[in-house]
């Protein structure tokens, strides 16, 4: 029989490396709240805008499932039936919940966009989605790993974090994105992801993806090819191997690269100076 103190430690470490589970608890367009899919609401769902799904926790694709269809809207994802009505050009806030501490993990975020069609985004086979990608952050500076400041080492969504809030029960971060302006207009799936990378060293790789409905009014005309979400990764993708724990100078974000002719990415280049004596720290500091 397990000790009091031993059910302690593993409640702690459960604790910690929950910290980014969790769920896109609103849209907000232009002063406008829309809500997300609850998985334990017993309140009328029929409206909501974020794709339902079924993982009990609120916990991450893993990256053993990163080319099946679970990597798409996230585990055992199925179509909400409402939409936001948003104007190309337009900036959405998409705040996430947590009841442990707010969204914690290193890494970068990623937006893409995929058109629904004639079908409709209620509708839509999620199989059928071709993904464009319309925006990313990952590393925003290079450093040495400092887990749990990241004032050294800072990343996409640690610096969102840095802004985290209590609501309720939980904490709430929040995420931007702007629609592109010359998009044309029609019913399109927005997929928010965020990507941990705190155990990504040991081949463990958080994905949080989650699929919002948009119908997206302008006079643009531009739609850019996409690809299949089951396509656009892989184990081995230099984002996703990679062992964070190091001095850090530059980081390649995965997947396809931004719709853009404009942007420009950086390939990843690690320096492993002092590699294990961070590493060693890191592993102290959570009592591994």
């Amino acid at each position: 029989m397990l000790s009091f103190s031993a059910v302690l430690l593993a409640l702690a470490f459960q604790t910690k490396f929950a910290y980014g589970h969790g769920h896109v608890r609103r849209v907000v367009v232009d002063g406008v709240t829309y809500p997300g899919f609850e998985r334990w609401s017993n309140q009328d769902q029929s409206q909501v805008v974020t794709w339902h799904f079924t993982t009990e926790d609120e916990g991450p694709v893993p990256v053993s499932s990163i080319n099946g269809p679970d990597i798409i809207c996230h585990e055992g994802a199925t179509n909400s039936h409402g939409s936001i009505p948003v104007s190309a050009g337009s900036r959405l806030q998409i705040v996430r919940f947590n009841t442990i501490g707010g969204f914690e993990h290193p890494g970068p975020e990623m937006h893409y966009l995929a058109p629904c069609g004639d079908a409709g985004c209620a509708n839509v086979d999620k199989n059928s989605l071709r993904f464009f990608k319309i925006y990313e952050k990952g590393l925003v500076k290079g450093g040495m790993a400092d887990d749990p400041q990241w004032n050294t080492q800072k990343w996409a969504t640690t610096e969102v974090h840095k802004n985290v809030q209590q609501e309720g029960d939980g904490y709430i971060d929040t995420f931007t994105v702007n629609i592109p302006e010359n998009i044309k207009p029609g019913p399109y799936i927005l997929r928010h992801e965020i990507l941990g990378l705190h155990k990504a060293d040991i081949g463990e790789a958080e994905f949080y993806p989650q699929c919002i409905n948009l119908e997206i009014s302008g006079s643009g005309n531009q739609q850019p090819d996409g690809v299949p979400a089951t396509e656009m990764y892989d184990s081995n993708d230099p984002g996703i191997a990679i062992d964070i724990y190091v001095d850090l100078e530059s980081y390649q974000v995965p997947g396809p690269a931004v719709s853009n002719p404009a942007s420009k990415r950086r390939i990843g280049r690690n320096s492993e100076t002092s590699h294990r004596r961070h590493r060693l720290r890191h592993l102290e500091a959570h009592g591994l």
